[in-house]
């Protein structure tokens, strides 16, 4: 038999909610130290959860498995209930029997009955005990033997966070690297950006001290060595942190192996660490910005689950927090845009068919937490990249990358995040060759660290300030609104008609200020409440003046050059897109090892996404790997 995926069950290493894995009633319980699930007669357990259920949607879509079999281990005598979940219909049962199962014995198989005429939704289990007993593994798997001999390679890149690195490279050997199942098939490469890991290579794990070059840099370097290596066929990008069930990655081997469909790639979702069971991210959509799809879902919700089974589009890219495809696909190599739009343009260059998968997700810190000046910068960068990039409709592109990212952070006072998208647009228009020339950043973060105020989370004083709250109606009056715009969102008010400086209103902690609720506030406190932080912005009318000029300076010219600018970033996207360029940065030989046949220099030009310029490389592009 072929495991297409376990049964995963609530533990000690990943703090997520029980009801992500299994429901349980009272007569049920979870050994987390073990782990197992304990019954008493009568106890039952579902898993009708996002580890636990099956896909038939994207298993049978990208897939062409003959029969599909679920195996039990454990003690005890249990009824055993398969079910189905559809979108918008009731749940139905499949199949059921009586099972014993004892220690040490062969596992209990109940095959899943017309498995090729199911047509999509969510596969499960019900269990309930008839004796006291323990499940302490199960796993769903096929007769069928894989299509593709899939090696996979784990590229993680590091940066100052040495105690999540050494803790997810036990977790990874542990888990898969010594799995009897999985030896072999599955290895990590570790690039060390700020060279202070206390790791050395050895038989498992591959460690590679590198320049920071960023996410960009540091995922090229850990591609290149295993293009050179010859031995993988597929790549799997990860944070720093790998902080996911090590049964997302032996699943994303198993949908590899087993899949037919062309240029198959798979992006994991993003959940919230805060809030383990509110997705960020599943899959994401780009239209010049990000559309996550799922932002705010609750995953214990079966309804949230047949969403997410069937999303409203195909994914455009995925996040470089999990993303694995095959090497034989890439066509366009990472721009080094250091972090921030590098796994945005790379899935939008290189056209792969994107999928995500029940359960395979990692965990990770609200984007808005961690939104501040840099951040701002590096968002703005790509983004205004890309609207230069479109070949029609520029010149609106670049202004709502403007309204986005200037006019909203002036509204809230975050002055220095709208002067970063100011500096994101000299920048870009100084050409590919900035991009070339400051591909460490350490001159223009140096730059953003100077801007004030700093927009950083920091223990809140509240000694002398009066803190309000936002209004409670969300409605705001079409009269009031004309106030705010004929007022320029308070900038021509009278200082009569402004609030004390002593009142200071209390705003969640977000990408932006809502308008309507700063306006006339004088003060703001920028707030995250599940720390306790925050940091002080004001309305500063000069600064508002200064900010809009500087930016009407630089954007006018950016407007006249337009053709010029975006000849030259599409002949950069195939330049500096390529394995040559990387090797050139890194001083490594071109040509070097004996990478997979079909991984090319540069993107074919006829494969770039509609409506973006891209030159076309030329007949002789230089080698790859």
């Amino acid at each position: 038999m072929n495991i297409l995926q376990n049964l995963v069950l609530p533990n000690l290493e990943v703090q997520a909610p029980e009801d992500l894995y299994v429901r349980l009633n009272d007569k049920a319980w979870c050994r987390l130290d073990q782990p197992a699930l304990c019954f008493e007669p009568g106890g039952v357990a579902t898993t009708d959860t996002y580890y636990g259920a099956l896909s038939v949607t994207t298993w049978r879509r990208h897939c062409a498995l003959g029969a599909v079999v679920l195996q039990l281990e454990g003690e005890g005598r249990f009824v055993a209930s398969l079910g189905l979940h559809r979108h918008g219909q009731a749940p139905v049962w499949l199949a059921e029997r009586e099972v014993e199962l004892a220690a040490g014995a062969a596992a209990a198989q109940l095959p899943v009955p017309g498995w090729d005429t199911l047509p999509d939704g969510l596969l499960f289990l019900r269990l309930r005990a008839l004796t006291p007993g323990r499940l302490t593994a199960g796993r769903w798997a096929t007769p069928q033997p894989a299509v593709s001999p899939v090696r996979l390679g784990l590229v993680v890149t590091h940066f100052n966070r040495v105690a999540q690195v050494m803790g997810a490279v036990e977790r990874i050997r542990r888990s898969l690297l010594r799995a009897p199942a999985l030896r072999g098939r599955i290895t990590l490469t570790v690039v060390d950006n700020s060279r202070n890991l206390p790791l050395a290579s050895d038989a498992e794990v591959s460690v590679i001290p590198n320049r920071n070059l960023g996410g960009s840099g540091g995922f090229a370097r850990g591609m290149l060595a295993l293009a050179d290596g010859a031995e993988h066929t597929h790549v799997l990008l990860m944070d720093d942190d790998a902080s996911c069930e090590p049964e997302s990655i032996a699943r994303t081997l198993a949908l590899l192996s087993h899949a037919r469909t062309p240029r198959l790639a798979v992006a994991g979702a993003l959940v919230s660490e805060l809030h383990p069971w509110q997705l960020l991210e599943h899959g994401a959509g780009f239209d010049g910005f990000c559309i996550p799809m799922g932002i705010g879902a609750d995953l214990r919700s079966v309804s949230t689950l047949l969403d997410c089974d069937r999303p409203p589009r195909r994914p455009d890219f995925g996040g470089w927090w999990f993303f694995a495809f095959a090497l034989a696909d890439v066509r366009h190599w990472p721009f080094p845009f250091f972090v921030r739009g590098d796994d945005v343009f790379f899935g939008l260059m290189n056209r792969f068919e994107i999928t995500t998968l029940t359960g395979v997700a990692c965990y990770g810190e609200d984007f808005h937490l961690k939104h501040g000046p840099m951040t701002a910068y590096l968002d703005a960068r790509y983004h205004l990249m890309h609207a230069l990039l479109r070949e029609r409709g520029a010149v609106r592109a670049l202004l709502r990358v403007i309204k986005l990212r200037f006019v909203k952070p002036l509204a809230g006072y975050h002055y220095a995040s709208a002067q970063a998208l100011t500096l994101a647009l000299r920048h870009v228009a100084a050409g590919p060759q900035f991009f070339r020339d400051h591909m460490d950043l350490a001159q223009v973060r140096t730059q953003i660290a100077a801007l004030r105020p700093a927009e950083k989370l920091e223990p809140i004083d509240r000694a002398g300030l009066d803190l309000r709250t936002p209004r409670r109606s969300q409605h705001e009056s079409p009269l009031r609104r004309a106030a705010r715009t004929l007022t320029l969102q308070g900038m021509l008010l009278p200082p009569a008609l402004l609030r004390s400086r002593k009142r200071v209103l209390v705003h969640d902690k977000d990408f932006f200020g809502r308008a309507r609720d700063v306006w006339r506030f004088r003060r703001v406190l920028y707030r995250h409440g599940q720390s306790d932080t925050g940091y002080l912005v004001e309305l500063d009318r000069a600064r508002v003046a200064a900010e809009v000029r500087d930016l009407l300076r630089t954007l006018l010219p950016v407007l006249r050059r337009l053709p010029e600018l975006r000849r030259d970033y599409a002949q950069a996207l195939q330049q500096m897109g390529t394995a040559a360029f990387w090797r050139e940065v890194y001083g490594l030989p071109q040509g070097s090892g004996g990478a997979p046949a079909g991984v090319p220099a540069a993107l074919d030009g006829a494969a770039a996404p509609a409506g973006m310029a891209v030159a076309r490389p030329a007949a002789t592009a230089s080698p790859s790997a």
